[in-house]
């Protein structure tokens, strides 16, 4: 309300300074105490400022009683413009002294009533116009932002219901290797496979509320997980994992690369009578983070992986949600053989990006 009343003032002091310059080109003498003069109407305006701004806040101009609105803001607008035009008259009688000019003060109001009667109505509908365009405004502003606070918050929401339905799924699927272990009586690698499940476990924890990870913790997270299922295959899987230097530090989400890694081993390689081979590595292209599981199984046409696993189908929905449709996941064939599946991310690196809590838009 102040902020209005400042402006207001300002727009007026302004507003007198044609009607002052006009007045002192007839009569070329005491320039202030014409500009005086001529403010005089937007002061009187001033001073029923914050009375005018208390109506206007008390008579909302919304649906379904708009009409009614409207007409008592109307009305009332009569009524300003009658006080208005007496403290007007008040402050003109003193200062063009009506009393020595032998005007009476009921005279001079009735002719500053013909006058400026009228002018005065269409200066409160401008204030009531303005009035209105500025809390529509404001109120346009608090939805948007409301709306926006709301997608946030809807969007945290499926994020931690994907990952919650992901987790259970990993935990599921490295109990069943360990298992797989204690039913072959290999009772030393079942052993170190529980303690690796144990870090797996307690990394998984510990950045359970992230929905980003540096991608070095990631692949420390993979390297665990793989601990385990060359444990189980032994010498039938050969693992390779050659990440960019330069991608160690870029963020990613997390959980994005275990599942992948399992879905390469469950339905490429286990399905190989003979030596396996899996590669994990990570690219940067201008801006964009290139992910890549290779395998070498019988590939997609052979009866490997579709792509429709709840952990490729819970990654392609996890990116989409946090980066949008430019960004995302492919599994494709091998010409030599396999399957390969790629991921594309914005490249964001903890010490930039993240920093300053910026993410490129999904244009």
């Amino acid at each position: 309300m102040r902020r209005i009343w400042v402006l207001g003032m300002a727009a007026g002091t302004l507003g007198a300074i044609p009607h002052a310059l006009r007045a002192y080109a007839e009569e070329p003498r005491d320039f202030l105490f014409k500009w005086a003069l001529a403010l005089v109407p937007y002061s009187a305006w001033a001073v029923l400022g914050p009375l005018v701004l208390a109506v206007f806040q008390r008579v909302p101009l919304e649906r379904p009683r708009l009409g009614r609105g409207l007409g008592v803001l109307l009305v009332a607008g009569a009524g300003f413009v009658q006080v208005h035009l007496l403290l007007l008259a008040g402050a003109l009688a003193a200062l063009q002294r009506w009393g020595a000019m032998g005007v009476p003060f009921l005279e001079g109001t009735w002719r500053l009533l013909l006058e400026r009667g009228a002018l005065g109505y269409f200066e409160y509908l401008l204030f009531l116009a303005a009035w209105t365009a500025l809390r529509t405004t404001r109120r346009l502003r608090e939805r948007e932002l409301a709306e926006s606070r709301l997608a946030v918050r809807l969007a945290e929401s499926r994020l931690q219901a994907l990952r919650a339905q992901l987790d259970p799924h990993f935990l599921f699927n490295t109990l069943n290797a360990v298992a797989g272990l204690v039913r072959q009586q290999r009772n030393p690698e079942a052993v170190e496979a529980i303690a690796e499940l144990g870090h797996l476990l307690r990394a998984s924890l510990e950045g359970r509320g992230d929905h980003e990870v540096l991608l070095e913790d990631e692949l420390e997270l993979v390297r665990r997980f793989l601990g385990i299922e060359q444990l189980r295959f032994g010498a039938h899987l050969d693992v390779h994992l050659a990440p960019a230097p330069d991608t160690l530090k870029a963020r990613v989400p997390a959980l994005i690369l275990q599942p992948l890694v399992e879905n390469a081993i469950k339905h490429g390689i286990a399905r190989r009578a003979a030596h396996g081979h899996l590669r994990v590595s990570s690219a940067r292209q201008g801006h964009r983070l290139l992910l890549e599981v290779r395998d070498d199984g019988p590939g997609l046409g052979a009866g490997g992986a579709g792509g429709t696993g709840i952990g490729v189908t819970n990654t392609r929905a996890r990116i989409r949600q946090l980066y949008g449709e430019p960004y995302g996941l492919t599994l494709e064939d091998l010409p030599e053989g396999g399957v390969v599946a790629k991921v594309e991310l914005p490249f964001l690196e903890w010490n930039k990006d993240m920093a300053d809590l910026e993410r490129p838009s999904h244009a």
